[in-house]
């Protein structure tokens, strides 16, 4: 028996892999908006995990309930944990949608409906490549763990205290998740880390109430003027970031990686034309794929004070809040981040009320562990495609749970479309895609059973 004959009983269970995939998306599981689906979502995929092969239950007591699974073969074996998803972002049936989000609906090729390819679609795939493996041989090839938790949408807050709590129970020698799009050119990528994540709140603060801003505009504080004020100091006029110390420990790309980068394909002028703009922000010097995988970054995401409707009305704002993002990469703890920042307003702006609201460290599994190169022959081999090997997201997610505290590498396999639109009106996976996802795997545990 080969890897072919996998991919045979792959194509045989397709047609009941997309229905159940469409009976995933039924169930909303918003994580923004807790409810019962939470729950029976965790229920259905347990179910699934089991269908799979698996011993599985659930863990309880870290916010919505986690699915667990294991199938043990021989403790001399490798074992492989997968990590998902199984909650949604918000999704409302109005006018950019143009199906109901929670109605999967097949069109051209693609299932349409929230939570289709972010995660459910590509965890699924997971699942549906061991029933395969199963069918075909028996037997997997090495251990398989399972663990797909209900809270990443929101962060997930409580992952960090389950892992550290389950230990034990979730040892393995690699992590593979599958969460995301292929590069943009549609070529297969192994993506090796995440960027971290530190959001704040600046707030300033004027008079007790508004004011006439003639009459006494000059006499009370605007807390709008404090505010922009202080944010001014936050960045140099190049654009690169103020804050004392924020790039000490940053680490440097390695040659390695720069190199990858190099031969990422990119048509610039096309990608900035989609969003309406001709030239990349200062600084200058920094190329796309750096910025995007390989700088910190400190973003304002929202901004509120005062009046700003229709027409004027002369008032001076009492009161002023701001969102920063920013995006961290290896070397940097959003501890010391916000510790800094804290300091560098004390100095230029000590009027302004700092808080932190959420906060991930940065991730990254290097180039040179033993299971890159194993995973990425393995796509080779599932798709004919040489696949990019990529440093890191720009976007940030809980990786470092396993890199940091189970100290495990943590290899990132995206399968989705780089336009299904997650997290947005209309989220598609290309059924080819899915197919593609549950032969991949497939091939990685076939791969890091020969390797061993």
């Amino acid at each position: 028996m080969t890897i072919e004959d996998v991919y045979a009983h792959i194509d045989e269970g397709f047609a009941a892999a997309i229905d159940e995939l469409a009976g995933l998306v039924r169930i909303a599981g918003v994580s923004t908006q807790p409810t019962d689906d939470l729950v029976v979502c965790a229920q259905i995929v347990m179910n699934s995990v089991c269908a799979s092969g698996l011993r599985a239950h659930l863990i309880e007591g870290y916010g919505p309930p986690a699915v667990y699974g294991e199938r043990i073969v021989d403790p001399a074996l490798p074992t492989v944990l997968i990590y998902g998803h199984y909650d949604v972002q918000p999704a409302d049936f109005d006018a950019h949608w143009q199906n109901d989000p929670f109605e999967s609906t097949i069109r051209d090729g693609r299932m349409y409906g929230r939570g289709a390819s972010d995660n459910k679609g590509q965890h699924l795939a997971q699942l549906c490549a061991l029933r395969a493996i199963l069918a075909a041989h028996g037997e997997l090839p090495v251990n398989v763990k399972v663990l797909i938790e209900g809270e990443k949408e929101i962060g997930s807050p409580h992952l960090a205290e389950l892992v550290r709590d389950n230990r034990n129970l979730l040892a393995a020698n690699l992590v593979i998740t599958s969460d995301g799009p292929v590069h943009r050119s549609g070529t297969p990528q192994i993506v090796l880390g995440t960027r971290g994540q530190l959001g704040v709140e600046l707030r300033t603060r004027g008079a007790n109430r508004e004011a006439h801003s003639g009459s006494l505009g000059g006499l009370l504080p605007d807390a709008a003027q404090l505010l922009v004020q202080a944010m001014a100091t936050l960045w140099q006029p190049s654009g690169e970031i103020a804050v004392a110390g924020v790039f000490d420990d940053a680490l440097p790309s390695t040659p390695t990686e720069s190199a990858n980068l190099a031969g990422l394909p990119l048509d610039l002028n096309d990608h900035l034309t989609d969003f309406g703009i001709f030239e990349l922000p200062e600084p200058a010097g920094i190329g796309y794929y750096e910025r995007l995988m390989l700088q910190p970054t400190m973003t304002i995401t929202g901004l509120t004070s005062g009046y700003t409707g229709p027409g004027m009305k002369a008032v001076i704002a009492n009161g002023a809040r701001a969102h920063l993002d920013m995006r961290l990469v290896p070397g940097q703890n959003p501890n010391e981040i916000f510790r800094l920042l804290e300091a560098h307003l004390a100095v230029h702006a000590p009027d302004v009320e700092l808080t932190r609201l959420s906060s991930v460290p940065p991730s990254r599994t290097a180039h040179g562990n033993r299971y890159v190169a194993i995973v990425a022959g393995a796509i080779e081999h599932a798709t004919g495609v040489v696949p990019f090997i990529v440093p890191s997201l720009g976007s940030s997610t809980p990786n470092f749970v396993f890199t940091d505290i189970l100290g495990i590498p943590s290899i990132l396999v995206p399968y989705a479309n780089p336009d299904q639109n997650n997290n947005a009106a209309n989220e598609n996976f290309e059924l080819s895609r899915f197919k593609d996802g549950m032969r991949i795997f497939a091939t990685i545990l076939d791969h890091v059973a020969h390797a061993n």
